[in-house]
């Protein structure tokens, strides 16, 4: 920053391209409250799951914790993560770990997203320019899919919980001798649990 600074009041820089050394690689993912499948369009509601990577050379830089309300009214940005390495494809290689790790409950991120941008060849490579995501990221493609699964799990979980709560109130052996007047005897009790 003091350099950038003396640049701008036209001083030289006091350190010469050739004292610059390199070392290892860093790349930042930044996680938005955004839904990658639909155009990044922004997601909003209440953590109700988080689990940050952690680790060697991984930091995530977040203002938001467990039960943070993420509005649409603001930036939707979740947290910076950052990781280095020796090398571009170790630091790729740590990135996607790191995402692979990474849970935010309770509204879309773009982790998915940085997922996929991690294993992409043209990225690994470092073949590509500002028209990359027009080019390649094709959510369509995995949308059917991620629809279809969201879809069946929540036709899942209510079949489920009809069935818990069918079970519970309406076909206990308890809940039913009371309907007809009776004891619940061994043989109703063996009956209810076979139906069961």
């Amino acid at each position: 920053v003091a350099e950038q600074i003396r640049i701008a009041r036209g001083e030289k820089l006091k350190v010469k391209q050739e004292q610059v050394r390199h070392r290892g690689h860093s790349i930042e993912c930044r996680i938005y409250a955004e839904d990658p499948y639909t155009g990044f369009l922004p997601d909003a509601g209440k953590i109700n799951n988080l689990v940050r990577p952690d680790g060697p050379w991984i930091r995530v830089d977040s203002g938001v914790n467990h039960g943070s309300e993420v509005g649409v009214y603001y930036d939707p940005l979740v947290a910076k993560l950052v990781v280095w390495d020796r090398d571009r494809k170790s630091a790729i290689a740590r990135m996607h770990r790191a995402l692979s790790e990474y849970r935010v409950g309770g509204f879309e991120t773009t982790i998915p997203f940085a997922k996929w941008l991690m294993t992409h060849p043209r990225f690994i490579s470092g073949d590509f320019d500002t028209r990359f995501i027009e080019q390649e990221w094709k959510p369509d493609e995995r949308l059917a899919s991620d629809v279809e699964t969201r879809r069946a799990i929540a036709i899942a979980a209510a079949i489920y919980a009809d069935r818990k709560r069918s079970t519970a109130v309406n076909t206990s052996p308890a809940n039913v001798a009371a309907q007809n007047g009776k004891k619940p005897g061994w043989k109703l009790t063996g009956r209810m649990s076979q139906i069961r």
